[in-house]
């Protein structure tokens, strides 16, 4: 019988050849299927290497146009480091849609790889180490992730970072909706009603319980914490965590629900942290390679909201990749609009997408598309991809669905792209922080004008409907934010209605018809005339100047969110004082939001009279949409007395101890003051908007904050006065104020009346050195002159007040106070008289 004879010759005679980390090396080496692009676009190979030679950095963005490829970098970054050794490389989308699509991408050019969705893994090569694995942000980030917990990662590629934070917000957002939950619901609701009746607004509670009515109630910090135990009580009970949707945030809220924000609305109770906790979460704590892919971005903002910091590198190619071109068309400006019966004639024998912002507005398309079933969308979808006619209803969303080329080339967006928390929705409709939003907006229509414009040699035709759309990107300050294609874009239809001749629904599809049949005029004239057009200088100036500060504005939520989840309240409050008045002088209601939470620490932290204190802030700042706790200002005897608002201001400046403390507030209140005559013009709103809250007024900057209407606005919430300025400090002395000063102050005033319609107005003053109005313009009799010397004499006054006070007894302080801020020279009107120098 013969031996066998273990041939040993043919093991170990050449060693595996290493696998290529350089991606574009990788890129080269991949198998030649069929569909494999040839090469790599040039910002693609820009995008590669850039990101090649700051690999070992652990926080890279990387930033390109929607529709230049970003998908393929992303793969290649994830197989380079795969390659290098990196354990657990995950690849996160938002949906499941787009890891799908990222998969089929991968599969296209040749990547194994490992995709999981509904808590299962496509094959082992992610688990055995062999592969990346694509999945959502929201199977990493729920608070029960087991491919968190059991596989960490050594690295993440974040897809769609630009609009990463909504998502990852609503990972830490719980929904309580009566329509699904009454019993629970009612208990939440028995639970605050007393906290609500304290705060002297249950009325306003008890609308914000019914579906038939507008109403939000706010739960003051204090509020939430007092019942925390009791709420996370009756959440157990409910068992919260077998909810097969609420478990996943409950599992990361349970512990913290006294860090939270909490509101009622329309019969939703909402919970969730103020500011995302993103720096104590394990992810972002340790060090591991995360890179951002993002659309281009011309604010950091939302990107630290998202992640908690600025990247360590950032890769921005030039390129002109996924600038695709695009019509864009006003249907505020059309007769009739551009709703659904226009929308009607177009779908016979074209196709077009709708973008709706939510369920509700989707009502009114039904006739023409009604939103598939979830379950049903992406079957739906496929087959609106091949049908030669028709509609689509797109309900908030931004991203992940492409239809690049013939599949669509006509898209309706109706209204501004929302995707919000009810806390996101309550800082813009009620609490009017623009600003906020308007970065957020921004981002989201990046992306949602890139869903049928996919490349460069792609074209297509988007037509607005509904009036916040329209009006946004009619605000030169918010169009800065979007990238500067889409601000050319946006530009060259401006010009097209400017001409006079899109003035009916038959031109509107007159011009399509030539946009899409490739007309050579149109196309001759985008050619020629796609360069950016003169925006605003004057909010574009302002927009440059405080984007540093509302960086810093952002980090500091960041790690204010980290401490208060951490339980350090010191840390946390110290976090927010260092940025929050330097906040308010760019951002008002933005540093009203800052001021709430930094009271919040304080009163988290036993120290109930600065939480106080604060709060009188953040109501000042935020007006009369935010109801907090006041402070009972007797100290003398229980005699009925109370002290106004301007005393009550005097009063929380004069409530600190003396020394130290005191000499830091007064220096505080003090120094936006002095810019009033000796700083820029936006450094004088800002001191005049500091004045006006130290008398007592919600004093804001609308223009400013909202990108309309004055500079400076007072407004005296008991008496529903109002006093509103527009500043020229910046004229020459003896200085006409032209015809464009003048129309700009009508305009203001046509603002005023129709923002602050339950308000008297004073007047409009413009405040500068003497002078008087151009013969071309027109003055209304509500316009006045303030010299820049009578406000400083009003502050001087204020000011000497304040250290007169401040030199009497605590006991002797209130009735001094009292007595010296009820005289009728404070009140708003006396103030107008005395800052009203002269006719215009």
């Amino acid at each position: 019988m013969s031996k066998l004879v273990f041939d040993f010759s043919k093991l170990g005679s050449a060693k595996s050849k290493q696998a290529p980390t350089d991606p574009i090396k990788i890129f080269e080496s991949l198998p030649s299927l069929k569909g494999t692009p040839n090469d790599l676009w040039r910002g693609q190979d820009q995008a590669l290497s850039g990101w090649n030679k700051v690999r070992a950095k652990n926080d890279v963005l990387i930033s390109l146009n929607t529709g230049a490829g970003k998908t393929i970098v992303g793969l290649l970054i994830a197989q380079s480091l795969v390659n290098e050794g990196i354990d657990n490389v995950i690849y996160v989308c938002s949906t499941i849609d787009l890891v799908n699509q990222t998969s089929n991408e991968a599969d296209r050019i040749g990547i194994d790889h490992t995709i999981r969705v509904c808590s299962s893994y496509s094959n082992d090569l992610f688990e055995i180490g062999k592969a990346f694995c694509i999945t959502t942000y929201s199977a990493l980030f729920n608070g029960h992730s087991s491919i968190r917990k059991r596989h960490f990662p050594g690295a993440i590629i974040f897809d769609d970072a630009h609009v990463a934070e909504a998502t990852l917000r609503s990972a830490f957002t719980m929904r309580i909706d009566i329509r699904e939950q009454k019993d629970l619901f009612g208990e939440i609701a028995d639970l605050f009603e007393p906290h609500f009746k304290e705060l002297g607004i249950r009325s306003r509670f008890r609308d914000s319980l019914s579906q038939e009515h507008h109403s939000t109630a706010f739960v003051a910090p204090g509020g939430l914490y007092e019942r925390s135990e009791r709420l996370l009580e009756i959440f157990n009970r409910y068992k919260l965590d077998q909810h097969a949707d609420l478990k996943f945030p409950f599992a990361w809220l349970k512990d913290n629900l006294d860090a939270c924000a909490a509101l009622f609305t329309r019969g939703v109770f909402e919970i969730g942290p103020p500011f995302l906790p993103s720096l104590a979460l394990d992810i972002f704590e340790q060090p591991l390679r995360r890179v951002y892919l993002s659309a281009t971005l011309q604010s950091q903002t939302e990107f630290v909201r998202a992640f908690g910091r600025l990247p360590t590198a950032t890769v921005m190619p030039s390129n002109d990749a996924g600038n695709g071109e695009r019509l864009i068309i006003n249907g505020r400006r059309v007769k009739k609009g551009l709703g659904a019966a226009f929308v009607s004639k177009l779908v016979d024998t074209r196709k077009v997408v709708i973008a709706i912002p939510d369920y509700s507005s989707a009502i009114k398309w039904e006739d023409i598309a009604k939103p598939p079933a979830t379950e049903d969308f992406s079957q739906e979808l496929t087959e609106f991809r091949k049908a030669k006619h028709g509609a689509f209803a797109l309900v908030s969303r931004v991203d992940g669905i492409d239809l690049p080329h013939e599949t669509c080339r006509i898209m309706v967006v109706d209204g501004l792209p929302s995707g919000m928390s009810l806390i996101e929705r309550f800082q813009w409709e009620y609490l009017r922080m623009k600003n906020v939003h308007a970065v957020r907006v921004a981002n989201r229509l990046a992306q949602l004008f890139g869903r049928i414009n996919r490349g460069r040699n792609d074209y297509g035709a988007f037509l607005l409907e509904g009036e916040d759309i329209n009006k946004w990107l009619d605000n030169d300050r918010n169009l800065s934010l979007l990238p500067p294609l889409l601000q050319k874009q946006v530009h060259v239809g401006r010009e097209v209605h400017d001409s006079g001749q899109l003035k009916s629904q038959k031109d509107v599809i007159a011009l399509v018809d030539s946009v899409l049949g490739r007309d050579k005029g149109w196309l001759d004239y985008y050619e020629r005339e796609v360069k950016l057009g003169e925006l605003d200088r004057d909010q574009l100036a302002r927009a440059e100047v405080a984007e540093p500060f509302l960086i810093k504005a952002a980090l500091s939520e960041a790690r204010y969110a980290a401490a208060m989840w951490s339980g350090d309240l010191a840390t946390a409050r110290r976090e927010l004082e260092k940025t929050v008045d330097q906040t308010a002088t760019h951002d008002t209601p933005l540093g009203g939001w800052h001021t709430l939470w930094l009271g919040a620490a304080y009163e988290r932290g036993g120290d109930r009279e600065a939480a106080l204190r604060e709060y009188a802030i953040a109501m000042k700042r935020l007006g009369r949409s935010m109801t907090l706790p006041r402070a009972t200002v007797q100290p003398v005897k229980n005699d009925g007395q109370e002290l106004n608002e301007f005393g009550r201001s005097i009063w929380d400046l004069l409530s600190h101890e003396a020394g130290a403390k005191f000499e830091k507030e007064l220096e505080k209140f003090a120094r936006p003051l002095n810019l009033i005559d000796s700083g820029t013009p936006n450094q004088a709103e800002a001191g005049m908007r500091a004045l006006g809250e130290l008398l007592g007024l919600t004093s804001t900057r609308p223009d400013n904050d909202e990108g309309i209407g004055p500079d400076v606005l007072w407004r005296d919430e008991k008496n529903a006065k109002m006093l509103a300025f527009e500043l020229k400090t910046d004229k020459d002395e003896s200085g006409t104020y032209s015809k464009d000063d003048i129309g700009q102050g009508h305009n203001h005033i046509e603002w005023l009346e129709k923002n602050y319609s339950d308000f008297d107005l004073l007047g409009l003053l413009f405040v500068g050195p003497k002078g008087v109005a151009s013969n071309k313009a027109s003055p209304s009799q509500e316009m006045g002159l303030c010299c820049t010397a009578s406000v400083v004499a009003l502050r001087d006054a204020v000011l000497a007040l304040v250290e007169d006070i401040r030199k009497k007894t605590p006991m002797e302080r209130f009735i001094a106070i009292k007595t010296e801020t009820d005289q009728p020279c404070w009140n708003l009107e006396k103030i107008h008289g005395r800052l009203h120098d002269k006719e215009l």
